[in-house]
């Protein structure tokens, strides 16, 4: 809020104050001839003069009502003040300024400065969620990428068979097919941090995410010599969620776990209430690290 609108806000009340000062002089005008009317043999000028002192005590106090008017309007135009200030302070880059709403009076004014407020808030989650997705996208995508490339310097490194070639390919589509994956997994992520999704959200037996999620990784396992074991409390808690999202969660989490699991090992899912409270989901392998 520049200090012009303090000034137009100044100037309103000047011309209020003019128009006060403007209806007395007219007021004692109107008072006065009504009054010679009714008493045609007074003196004239006795009564101009009557009317000249009314006028002038009241010119008198003009210079004191200019100064309650420039008051009124710093008072007025404060939280509106305190809005732009902040304002461009979190436009400079203090993202974690907020206007101060505690001393504002319980009005208008306040109103717009929690909802400026509120506003500020979700632009900074916002930030936060695309560094975060920048930070995740950088380190999920590196190892794709880099397995891409590497593949295709080798293939081109000499002449090779047609059937390497081909190889080499599928290869990279499979590559293509993860980074595809991995970049629709971190938008989801990123909506649930927003809340887009949240609309969508129904109560899901964990238990059944649990038992869904061994039904597709099971000959996964076995074709590894993995076992994949589950202990799940049934039917256990449920919780809040979108269940094809908590199926994909879970399933990347044992997949992980799969492919660092050693031949003969063992991949556990275990959910259930924890006892200190809260629904527990863990995913453990018998892996290094």
């Amino acid at each position: 809020m520049s200090f012009k609108f303090r000034s137009r806000t100044f100037l309103y009340l000047l011309v209020l104050l003019g128009l006060f000062v403007a209806s007395q002089a007219t007021i004692y005008t109107a008072v006065e001839y009504a009054h010679r009317r009714a008493n045609p043999y007074e003196s004239f000028r006795e009564g101009m003069e009557e009317v000249v002192q009314g006028v002038g005590l009241t010119l008198l106090l003009v210079p004191l009502l200019a100064g309650v008017a420039w008051g009124l309007a710093r008072r007025i135009t404060r939280p509106l003040q305190a809005v732009a200030d902040t304002a461009k302070r979190i436009r400079g880059g203090r993202w974690s300024e907020r206007i101060e709403t505690t001393t504002m009076p319980d009005d208008e004014t306040k109103v717009l400065a929690e909802t400026v407020n509120a506003a500020f808030d979700g632009y900074a989650g916002a930030l936060r969620r695309l560094e975060r997705f920048s930070g995740d996208a950088a380190h999920q995508l590196r190892t794709p990428i880099a397995a891409m490339r590497n593949l295709g310097e080798v293939s081109l490194s000499r002449a090779r068979p047609a059937a390497e070639y081909r190889e080499a390919l599928e290869t990279m589509l499979g590559e293509l097919d993860r980074l595809t994956r991995i970049v629709e997994q971190l938008l989801q992520l990123s909506r649930l941090e927003a809340g887009a999704l949240k609309a969508r959200f129904a109560p899901i037996p964990l238990w059944s995410v649990v038992e869904q999620v061994k039904q597709i990784y099971q000959p996964a396992a076995e074709a590894r010599g993995v076992a994949l074991v589950v202990e799940a409390e049934t039917p256990g808690p449920t919780v809040a969620g979108i269940e094809e999202l908590l199926i994909e969660l879970l399933g990347n989490l044992v997949d992980n776990a799969l492919r660092h699991s050693p031949d003969g090992g063992a991949v556990r899912i275990q959910s259930g209430v924890r006892p200190e409270g809260g629904v527990g989901l863990a995913v453990t392998d018998s892996g290094p690290g």
